[in-house]
């Protein structure tokens, strides 16, 4: 049976203007439909995470991909005569600052540098000379662990050491006596990896 809407009397003499309101309900779903419930919501969850590994910093003056200059092997000087030894250290003079995380096994490689021969390198002296000393390099003072030409040297850091890294390269040459005298020198290239 369809609805019935209600019958508005209009009071006898009242003539005009009238209306009447009329409810009206809307059922969806079981229930009416209000405001909040016509907005729909979602939630959803997502990971945020960071990985932090182990790892060396090097800051010094050089471009991208060069640290600049890690110091000086000085040997001093001696007569032209001498037939001495003599021993130099970078660890007293490092010009870069090399920071890791404690535990690192931090790899340094070192090239036979611009006058090497035979498997040995050279400090010249000049730019066209032959006049030649021939030099180590080391891993330790007394020069005993010798670091061969392009080979490399693995260094744990500790953690009493991991904010000033130290790269202990030392040297050692025998003069051999009767040598020109001059400035004799030399250029090395030193790769460090972890």
């Amino acid at each position: 049976m369809p609805a019935r809407l209600p019958l508005v009397r209009i009071p006898p003499h009242r003539a005009g203007h009238w209306t009447a309101a009329l409810a009206l309900v809307v059922l969806c779903g079981g229930g009416a439909l209000s405001p909040e419930r016509a907005r729909a919501e979602t939630s959803a969850s997502f990971d945020v995470t960071a990985s932090i590994v182990p790892g060396c910093s090097v800051d010094g003056l050089g471009t991208s991909g060069h640290a600049g200059t890690i110091g000086t092997l000085d040997f001093g000087s001696d007569s032209s005569l001498s037939t001495a030894s003599h021993s130099a250290s970078t660890t007293a003079n490092q010009a870069i600052r090399l920071r890791c995380t404690p535990g690192v096994s931090l790899q340094m490689s070192i090239d036979g540098g611009a006058h090497a021969a035979s498997g040995t390198r050279h400090l010249q002296l000049g730019a066209d000379s032959t006049a030649r000393i021939a030099y180590r390099l080391c891993d330790d003072a007394p020069c005993t662990q010798q670091i061969a030409i392009g080979g490399s040297v693995s260094h744990t850091i500790s953690a009493a050491d991991a904010n000033d890294v130290r790269l202990p390269i030392h040297a050692a040459l025998d003069l051999p006596g009767g040598l020109p005298p001059g400035t004799y020198s030399d250029t090395l290239m030193v790769t460090l990896s972890w």
